[in-house]
């Protein structure tokens, strides 16, 4: 608070808290807030409670954008008397600081693509923080009687067609990476698939290659039981294949007779228990 006297066209120093003071009956007590203030930018200036509706600024690229700010300060309590003699109406609120405030801004978006106050928002909230402290911290009639600034950059409106169409853009990104995941998932289950089919092949190739060496292990044995008559060789190794073959289509046949019958065809002969 300070006292305003009309007739000496003097004003005291400020005075604050509950206290006792003496003054002349001429002279005016005037309340000056010193504690936290603000100043909110948002609607469309129908609600009443809202200092000023949002302020419409313009991108690099010519969009229209709304912007909503929320500021927030305290007066110094030694600048109190100097901010008053300068604005004796108390309008630095609404007058001075709104009308930076909204100047600032729509210097600052001019600099930035509509784009880039989506993907850079963090840097274009300090940029206008910087920009309106700055220039309220040079304005004489404020007098330097702003301190712990505050400031939060609430929203960025958009046209609704710009808006869909940013949406669209997100959709289709979204796509995109749901295709290429897709395309990698495909990819990987295929080279998987062809590994399983080579590591199968190879297996089946190795089995095969045990079997014919079994195989040629069992006949050197049978021909070296033999005597080693390389003359029956061809047969007895084709007797040895009947009879591996044999077990492979009958495996429930535990007994069995083989001998031979006109050119050299195998009989069977299963006896009867």
């Amino acid at each position: 608070m300070v006292l305003v006297d009309p007739w000496a066209k003097s004003i005291s120093e400020p005075t604050v808290g509950p206290t006792w003071i003496v003054k002349a009956p001429w002279a005016q007590p005037v309340d000056i807030v010193v504690a936290t203030d603000t100043l909110g930018m948002w609607g469309d200036g129908t609600d009443p409670s809202a200092d000023m509706p949002t302020v419409e600024a313009f991108s690099k690229d010519q969009l229209e954008m709304r912007i909503d700010i929320m500021l927030r300060w305290n007066l110094d309590v030694s600048k109190v008397k100097e901010l008053y003699q300068n604005l004796p109406q108390k309008n630095w609120k609404n007058d001075v600081i709104a009308s930076i405030a909204r100047e600032q801004i729509r210097i600052v978006t001019k600099d930035f693509a509509s784009i880039q106050t989506i993907e850079q928002r963090d840097l274009v909230a300090q940029t206008i923080r910087d920009a309106i402290w700055n220039k309220l911290s040079s304005e004489s009639s404020l007098a330097g009687a702003l301190t712990n600034f505050g400031f939060e950059l609430r929203n960025i409106g958009y046209p609704d067609k710009y808006t869909s169409a940013i949406e669209d853009k997100l959709v289709a990104e979204q796509q995109k990476i749901q295709a290429e995941f897709e395309k990698d998932r495909i990819i990987v289950i295929a080279n998987a698939t062809a590994q399983q089919v080579v590591i199968e092949a190879n297996a089946e190739a190795e089995a095969k290659v045990l079997v014919a060496n079994g195989t040629r292990e069992a006949i050197e044995l049978i021909l070296e039981a033999a005597g080693g008559d390389v003359s029956n060789s061809t047969r007895i190794t084709e007797l040895y294949l009947w009879v591996e073959n044999l077990k492979q289509i009958a495996p429930d046949i535990d007994l069995f007779l083989m001998t031979t019958g006109e050119n050299g065809i195998p009989i069977i002969i299963q006896p009867q228990p």
